[in-house]
């Protein structure tokens, strides 16, 4: 027979875990701080991809104008 141990779901990954836990057994993270580790700084908010990917054209545009005000035909 054994005891059922009391369970918890990880803040994370959403994967139940043993209650009073400090690492989540699936997806590694620290359990330990509590809601300061759950990664939401106002940075986070914002996806990654999308921001780099506008910054990226962004930057294409005005080195397309730098090139063209240097090389422009007189």
């Amino acid at each position: 027979m054994t005891v059922a141990k009391p369970t918890i779901t990880c803040p994370f990954c959403k994967e139940p875990i043993i209650a009073g836990a400090t690492r989540c057994k699936h997806c590694q993270s620290d359990l330990t701080q509590g809601d300061a580790a759950k990664g939401k700084s106002r940075l986070s908010k914002y996806n990654t991809f999308r921001v780099g990917f506008l910054i990226g054209i962004l930057f294409t545009i005005i080195m397309v104008i730098l090139a063209y005000v240097q090389f422009k035909p007189e």
